[in-house]
């Protein structure tokens, strides 16, 4: 049976169980990277001399050794790197591609930021404010502020209001308008008198057809509004991911909890989900976990669970060139986007040529 690496849901990071595929009778393991130099990880990272690490724990499954390791192994061991496994015996396990593990809060891992520092209960001053007040014993004594004084005059002295100077002439009523006024009056009860039988047929017709209103009584309530669900916490996806994995689930299943954990912005659930749909076989896994490294996706909870890479874009974009138009659509224009990059590094050079 071959190595199978999976993360620890226990933990919030960094840790992983290592299913050897069969029974190991050394308690010690050798980590040795196939790409690249140094290749033996040790207590301090990557070096030239062998390293023989502990486990923090080993167990035995149905004939077969599970080893639980942590960040001075988890978060060292970047994704797709080839791994092989080696008891201090000489047994070869075998090589594995090492598989995404979320890195611990504080570690050195994919994640694109580490926790945010706890506020402080002290405010610091930013540059340019204005310098604190001095302390009560130490500032200046208070001015006294006195009243403006004002001297009212006396009543001897105030003066009355002179007379207007012209006086009003007595109000006269316009003749004119004497004449006028009956013949308005006449005229308005004509016009009155003709249109009453208007008026009563219009006002019979609206209390016959009253205008439809809208009550409150027939709006909907909130209660028989469709509510938006509610989105699935870490701890849920985490349980709807083992239980597919207990079940054997097909990539079907963890596609669909891939993008359930997208809506609920659970970056890091959502990528595993993805991962263990098999982007190999999945065009559509393969889509996913290009668009968390690919760094014109400025989408949250892709950024948020992992760095943009260039070249591991590029990798799994490349996986379905030539058989998917929206994966050699993207891996053109990716490489078209970084010539620099890819001018620098050959393997990102061998991905990107046609």
């Amino acid at each position: 049976m071959s190595i199978r690496i999976t993360e620890d849901d226990d933990e919030s990071g960094g840790y992983a169980f290592i299913d050897l595929g069969r029974r190991a009778t050394a308690p010690l393991l050798s980590f040795r990277r196939q790409d690249a130099e140094p290749r033996h990880l040790g207590t301090d990272g990557w070096q030239p001399e062998i390293a023989w690490l502990e486990p923090m724990s080993m167990v035995e499954r149905d004939g077969r050794t599970v080893a639980r390791f942590g960040p001075a192994v988890v978060d060292r061991i970047e994704e797709l790197v080839p791994i092989e496994i080696v008891a201090q015996d000489g047994t070869s396990f075998g090589v594995v591609s090492w598989p995404f593990i979320t890195p611990a809060p504080a570690g050195r891992g994919l994640l694109a930021a580490t926790p945010a520092p706890a506020p402080s209960l002290t405010q610091t001053m930013p540059l340019g404010a204005p310098a604190a007040a001095p302390p009560p014993d130490e500032a200046a004594p208070p001015t006294e502020i006195k009243p403006a004084e004002t001297e009212l005059p006396k009543r001897d002295e105030v003066t009355e209001r002179p007379p207007p100077l012209t006086t009003p002439l007595p109000r006269r009523f316009p003749i004119a308008l004497t004449l006028v006024l009956p013949a308005l009056l006449l005229g308005g009860g004509a016009t009155a008198y003709l249109y009453r039988d208007q008026l009563r047929a219009v006002l019979a017709d609206r209390a016959a057809h009253p205008p439809t209103t809208t009550s409150a009584e027939n709006l909907p309530t909130p209660a028989a509004m469709s509510p938006e669900p509610p989105r699935l916490s870490g701890a849920e996806l985490r349980q709807r991911h083992a239980q597919l994995l207990q079940e054997r689930a097909g990539a079907s299943a963890f596609l669909a909890l891939g993008g359930t954990a997208i809506e609920a912005q659970q970056g890091g659930a959502a990528f595993r989900a993805f991962e263990e749909a098999d982007p190999v076989t999945s065009a559509d896994a393969a889509w996913q976990i290009a668009r968390f490294y690919d760094p014109r996706n400025a989408e949250a909870p892709y950024r948020d669970a992992a760095k943009p890479n260039v070249a591991r874009a590029a990798y799994y974009y490349a996986l379905w060139r030539n058989r998917s138009p929206r994966h050699t659509d993207e891996l053109r224009g990716l490489c078209e986007a970084n010539t620099d990059l890819v001018g620098r590094d050959e393997r990102l050079r061998a991905i990107c040529r046609p």
